[in-house]
């Protein structure tokens, strides 16, 4: 059963655009060539902010650099899913884009199938972390090139703990042990709450909910099936959330965000752009990985990359592997763009070359971010080639979690409505 040509008449919110990430693919056989000489490629993204300035210095820096005479106009837009989806209806679009791997979803009659990269670059497919190249596949193609990985971690308030009486540098690795921990550490006289999960952050929900009872959504022998209702880990997730907001430990707040770079929250959930408002703040924070539960081991990311669109000529596909290929080359330094970027921006890497890197590994938090099992499931809340995630994330976990939070139905009955929401959404791909 061939799920992705169900999928690419169905829409995704751009909100997956800058939360999400991409990948790699399999050896066809294919040998390398030069006809790329020359060429201009088109390259599109939706990165506005201070990593989209730094995308720009190293755009031109491989315009400079490369000795193909290859130049690769960049279009950053804050509008790139519209603009994207128009020029894919008029029979056009650009070379290259650098999106979520979930695109393959929505526009996968309009992508490439770039499974060759390996053989037609000096690239080591052996290099890059198998679970995200597998991110960005579907059955036999591949539809991305990784570029950066975007996973949730755990964070603590080293001073919050040692005025609890915590080893600062001993966080929870239990679920038992963040609630033990919170409790400890809540103080209502001066308005801290030891645990920072806010009802209003679906993403943050999903990533802790998972490791509790696992995907929401998963693949029954090429059927999807919903696992809301009957789930006890789910049960038991929204059991210890309800409890920590009865006992006043978790603020019944939807920015806690902002709360943990006051120093209000001992223990939370975020993803690497926490690091820049506990920095700013002068917080003394750790860093580490979100505690398993009940569901086993799991290392669930969002994964953003390269990807070759079907308007892209054959020259122009292998132009943009050029550039693809000299993003993740090292130099006589060790050095990569792939690497300066992670240093940059925070986010860890997805080759074993850069995780190696003396510089990467000395960076404190970036080793961190990576010390989850490279051979552990990547699936973000839902089976990864599911493609409804995005109705999952906006239409069911908020009005899951809300139900629970502000005491509007027992969990029982919250997981049998999001049960109900789910098999709706689960139908229109089955």
């Amino acid at each position: 059963m061939n799920k992705l040509k169900k999928m690419t008449a169905l829409g995704l919110s751009a909100l997956m655009v800058t939360s999400l990430v991409g990948c790699g693919g399999s050896s066809s056989g294919t040998e390398k060539s030069d006809s790329s000489k020359g060429t201009e490629i088109t390259f599109w993204n939706s990165f506005t902010g201070a990593d989209g300035d730094m995308l720009v210095k190293m755009v031109d820096k491989f315009n400079e650099e490369n000795t193909d005479g290859i130049k690769v106009k960049m279009d950053i837009s804050s509008d790139f899913d519209s603009q994207l989806s128009t020029a894919f209806a008029a029979g056009e679009g650009p070379t290259m884009i650098l999106s979520s791997s979930a695109y393959r979803f929505t526009y996968g009659d309009y992508l490439q199938d770039v499974s060759d990269v390996f053989d037609k670059t000096d690239l080591d497919k052996t290099d890059f972390i198998q679970s995200y190249l597998d991110y960005c596949s579907d059955e036999d193609k591949t539809y991305f090139v990784p570029f950066q990985v975007v996973g949730y971690y755990m964070y603590w308030n080293k001073d919050l703990f040692k005025e609890a009486g915590l080893d600062p540098d001993t966080p929870p690795t239990t679920w038992d042990e963040w609630q033990a921990d919170a409790a400890k550490i809540t103080d209502s006289s001066k308005n801290i709450y030891g645990s920072g999960i806010s009802y209003d952050y679906a993403y943050q929900i999903a990533h802790i909910m998972q490791r509790f009872g696992g995907l929401a959504v998963t693949d029954d022998n090429g059927t999807w099936k919903a696992n809301f209702e009957n789930n006890a880990g789910y049960e038991k997730f929204l059991n210890m959330y309800k409890d920590m907001i009865d006992n006043g430990d978790n603020p019944l707040e939807a920015d806690t965000d902002s709360m943990v770079s006051a120093g209000q929250v001992g223990i939370t959930v975020g993803g690497p752009w926490v690091t820049s408002g506990l920095d700013t703040a002068g917080v003394d924070y750790g860093i580490g990985l979100i505690p398993q539960g009940d569901a086993g081991d799991m290392n669930s990311v969002e994964v953003i990359g390269f990807g070759i669109t079907t308007a892209a000529s054959d020259a122009e596909k292998e132009a943009a592997y050029k550039f693809i290929e000299w993003w993740n080359t090292q130099d006589k330094d060790g050095s990569s763009p792939a690497l300066e970027w992670s240093l940059q921006n925070g986010f860890p890497a997805y080759t074993y070359s850069v995780q190696n890197n003396e510089e990467y590994k000395a960076n404190e938090k970036l080793s961190a971010m990576s010390a989850a099992n490279p051979e552990a499931p990547t699936d973000f809340i839902v089976d990864s080639n599911f493609p409804g995630i995005n109705s999952v994330l906006s239409d069911v976990i908020p009005e899951m979690i809300n139900s629970v939070a502000f005491g509007n139905s027992s969990v029982e009955d919250a997981l049998s409505k999001a049960q109900e929401s789910t098999q709706k959404i689960v139908d229109k791909y089955n």
